[in-house]
């Protein structure tokens, strides 16, 4: 399964971004951008395969997609962080395409990667909005998080080359390879040119808790990574300890916890943080078109 990497870029790395590249009308972009047209159809409910993305002509696809699984790519955060949403929002299914405005076309290309998945995500969001007539209350909420640190070793990661098209790595729907992209079949995880906040969420959902990247490293790597999610069972405050003990033993397999350290030179750590939680104030089944 291809996965759509998110992540919530802060306002003040917005502003930042934009001086750097020294244009207001980039910045009021990310603020503003809109799709020009949507089409909206059911689809169907048993199936399984689901598709997300933002094409490098800002046309965007999503297939097989439920309406939880779209509010929290748009905003960032996992499942259990979206309360009060109504039954259909998963039990539902839509494909949705959209073309963007013409502005949005023409410098969506000129864009850096987290200038790209910011109008994506905005863009979303007010689509979201207006067809689906979301509304949201956003809530702040005290819970155990796990921190992705350095292990005293220090990490072992191939930082990725800028401009790498990836010639044997993934590729795209139309046959391209491209940094910000992944690939997940269960026990392996391949990532090409991802930031460590990309893979920081992407565990949140495997493990059904809140991860963050806690190491400063802000760069793009390329890595792969192998472990057995049924070794990631143990709950309790001793779940870190337990979990980094376990081994492959060929039955259980590795641990996150444990592949992590082992592969990556990272580990994740028991902390506790503030995190947003999104409550569903008001949510309308879209007319199709």
């Amino acid at each position: 399964m291809l996965i759509a990497a998110v992540v919530l870029v802060p306002m003040i790395a917005l502003q930042a971004s934009a001086q750097q590249n020294g244009s207001a009308s980039i910045s009021s972009l990310i603020h503003s951008a809109k799709f020009e047209v949507v089409s909206i159809h059911p689809d169907d409910p048993d199936g399984h395969r689901m598709r997300i993305g933002m094409g490098p002509d800002a046309r965007f696809v999503a297939e097989g997609v439920t309406i939880k699984r779209l509010v929290c790519m748009a905003y960032g955060i996992q499942d259990f962080q979206l309360e009060g949403a109504p039954n259909w929002f998963t039990a539902q299914r839509f494909s949705i395409h959209a073309k963007s405005e013409s502005e949005v076309e023409e410098q969506f290309p000129r864009l850096t990667d987290d200038q790209k998945m910011m109008v994506g995500k905005q863009m979303v969001q007010d689509m979201l909005a207006d067809r689906f007539k979301l509304s949201l209350r956003q809530e702040s909420k005290e819970v155990p998080i796990l921190g992705i640190v350095a292990d005293k070793n220090g990490p072992k990661l191939h930082e990725a080359k800028p401009g790498d098209t990836y010639p044997n790595g993934l590729k795209d729907g139309d046959g391209t390879g491209h940094a910000g992209m992944m690939r997940f079949n269960g026990t392996h995880l391949t990532a090409q040119g991802m930031k460590l906040d990309n893979l920081a969420s992407f565990l949140s959902g495997q493990l059904n808790e809140i991860v963050e990247n806690k190491t400063g490293l802000n760069g793009n790597y390329d890595f792969t990574l192998e472990w057995s999610p049924e070794a990631d069972r143990p709950e309790g405050p001793a779940r870190v300890s337990e979990s980094e003990n376990a081994s492959a033993d060929g039955n259980s397999g590795a641990s996150i916890f444990t592949a992590i350290k082992e592969q990556l030179g990272l580990r994740l750590e028991s902390q506790k943080g503030a995190v947003p939680v999104y409550v569903v104030i008001k949510a309308e089944k879209p007319s199709e078109n």
